[in-house]
């Protein structure tokens, strides 16, 4: 038995979109797609466009190995098909060591999530550097980011 995963892909750079990469996505993940079927029985789709602007793709994992099956480490030939067989267009925009990260989601539709990864790791870093300060500002500023979680938590214990 498989079991269905939806997984969002994104350029780690926020200066390109996987929309504007699509072609060479879908190529990549066809590449990558033989080498996991062949060894884990892990089955690829073919990534599709939802909204404006998300690429997903669903991958669907043997019921045996869907505990352990990390997925960012096993779609990296994704990736290395976009650095090795583009002719150098995605060097560029490579972070660190880093092109690609892979968001599991819901449903495509359900996630309407604007932020982008980089923009929501941003987001988690500042909120930590504000924990590490205890000066009246910060701990003010970090009262009211609790209570919105809080009151979120109250309003929709699902959502976090």
């Amino acid at each position: 038995m498989l079991i269905s995963k939806n997984i969002q892909i994104e350029f780690a750079d926020s200066t390109i979109k996987a929309i504007d990469a699509i072609h060479d996505i879908r190529e990549g993940v066809r590449s990558a797609s033989l080498n996991l079927y062949s060894r884990y029985g892990v089955q690829i789709q073919t990534p599709m466009v939802y909204g404006d602007d998300k690429v997903v793709v669903e991958v669907k994992i043997p019921k045996e190995i869907v505990g352990t099956f990390a997925i960012g480490p096993h779609l990296k030939g994704v990736a290395a098909y976009l650095l090795k067989q583009c002719n150098g267009r995605y060097d560029d925009y490579l972070v660190g060591k880093r092109l690609l990260s892979y968001t599991e989601i819901a449903a495509p539709d359900a996630s309407e999530n604007k932020f982008r990864m980089e923009d929501r790791l941003e987001a988690v870093s500042k909120f930590a550097k504000l924990l590490e300060r205890s000066d009246e500002e910060a701990m003010d500023a970090i009262s009211k980011i609790l209570m919105i979680i809080k009151e979120v938590n109250q309003n929709d214990i699902t959502s976090i």
